[in-house]
């Protein structure tokens, strides 16, 4: 039987350090969606974990672009939702 929770969307905060995953939602961020997908953090974006806490410091990528680092609260971190990739 296959666990298909392994890939299930989860908040961006819940990464690890290091951790990458693939921006799957932004919809529950309201107003803040619009600034957020404008910065790059849009579906199928491609995250990298640098630091949670309080702040979160997310490294992104689009489309095999350059590498970008935002900081973000950790209340717009909980609402980007992420899909884990794979090991």
């Amino acid at each position: 039987m296959i666990d298909t929770r392994v890939n299930a969307p989860v908040a961006l905060a819940q990464l690890r350090t290091g951790e990458s995953a693939s921006v799957c939602d932004t919809s529950q961020c309201g107003d803040d969606g619009a600034m957020l997908r404008a910065m790059g953090l849009k579906p199928n974006a491609e995250v990298r974990m640098c630091r949670g806490g309080a702040s979160c410091i997310v490294e992104v990528r689009f489309c095999d672009g350059p590498w970008c680092r935002l900081g973000l609260s950790r209340r717009i971190a909980n609402r980007v939702m992420v899909g884990r990739a794979s090991a």
